[in-house]
């Protein structure tokens, strides 16, 4: 039996410049996540695992310094009875991040990219196989004509690919892969954790990057041996990226939309993760809907919001009183569509909130 993490996409050094929340906030996830890489360490030290597999994109090379490199590698050595496995992705090319560090720690092993690899350890009877990125983009997988698996061994495939046709990032049929006969198939690049097929999964990124990412992240743990297989994911990451839908209507009141806002989010989330609330519905004219948003921001870690609500008009009598200028000719022309029909409403509600706000000015 042996025992092993699968992680990998954390990206670490990323400093979030496309992300859409602020740099006070980008600073604090950068931090977590060599946090959350330490998480890692650890949990790999208190399971007593023999591997720690980690496929690709380990580090955000555009962003990572040397100090950060050498950080990461002076942790993953003090693991001395842990083989770490690494192959380089498209975030972290084996030419620019690891030729420097190639067989200089004992228990690190980083797998080349000019074909697959095959790494031995007789102790525990496995066979790792995997290959390693080198350039902006691979269109074709990896070459499997010559691997031929030990059947008394217990084989693992380590690659960062991606499962749908056609795609620049090593396409890869997994099917084919999987009947070649891998006890198991460890995937980076795809950042939500799931089962693929049979024994192949992605491990997801350990901690998420963005609104993309939602629902949990971690890793996987394996303890596996000819007979046996056994799967766990472990949450790890130091917050969730959440996001939320809220419909408002127009019966609701000040302190209704207030608990709205917050009502379907336990107060530990609210404390600790990150917030998108998508803002739908119909809203009383008279309520100011940014203000209480403002006022509700306090109560979260962070958060960001879309408002897609539409205002509540007495649309005849705002037509009454402007029929004569240039509101009460759109309401007329706009009637003249299927007011059953959301989008045609919509767009006569949105019309007016821009007109009548113009004739505030």
């Amino acid at each position: 039996m042996i025992k092993f993490i699968h992680t990998g996409d954390l990206h670490l050094g990323s400093v979030f410049e496309n992300a859409s929340f602020p740099a006070d906030v980008a600073k604090l996830r950068r931090e977590e996540l060599f946090k959350t890489f330490n998480s890692i360490v650890k949990a790999a030290v208190s399971l007593k695992d023999n591997f720690l597999l980690i496929c690709g994109d380990l580090f955000e090379e555009k962003f990572c310094t040397a100090h950060d490199i050498k950080r990461v590698f002076d942790t993953l050595a003090s693991l001395t009875d842990i083989e770490v496995l690494i192959i380089a992705g498209n975030h972290d090319l084996y030419s620019s991040t690891y030729r420097h560090y190639a067989n200089k720690y004992p228990n690190i092993h980083i797998f080349g990219h000019e074909k697959i690899e095959k790494k031995s350890f007789e102790k525990f009877n496995a066979d790792i196989y995997a290959i390693s990125w080198d350039k902006a983009a691979y269109y074709a997988e990896p070459d499997f004509s010559n691997i031929k698996l030990d059947e008394n061994k217990i084989n693992i495939l380590m690659l960062h690919a991606d499962c749908a046709p056609n795609s620049t990032y090593m396409p890869i049929n997994i099917k084919a892969i999987s009947d070649i006969g891998f006890d198991y198939i460890a995937l980076g690049h795809i950042h939500k954790p799931r089962q693929v097929t049979g024994r192949a999964y992605y491990c997801g990124s350990a901690e998420p990057l963005d609104f993309k990412e939602t629902g949990e992240h971690g890793i996987y743990h394996i303890e596996a041996d000819k007979d046996a297989f056994k799967i766990d994911f472990v949450k790890l990451a130091s917050r969730n990226f959440v996001v939320s839908k809220v419909n408002i209507t127009p019966d609701m009141g000040y302190l209704d939309i207030l608990r709205a806002l917050t009502a379907n989010i336990s107060h530990e989330s609210l404390n600790n993760d990150m917030h998108r609330l998508a803002i739908s519905g119909m809203v009383n004219s008279a309520i100011n809907l940014d203000e209480i948003i403002a006022q509700a921001k306090p109560s979260f870690f962070y958060m960001e919001y879309s408002n897609d609500t539409i205002p509540d008009f007495d649309v005849d009598y705002i037509k009454q009183q402007n029929e004569n200028n240039i509101i009460g000719k759109f309401i007329e022309k706009m009637q003249q569509y299927d007011m059953t029909d959301e989008k045609y409403r919509r767009a006569l509600y949105k019309g007016l909130a821009l007109l009548l706000s113009e004739g505030d000015k």
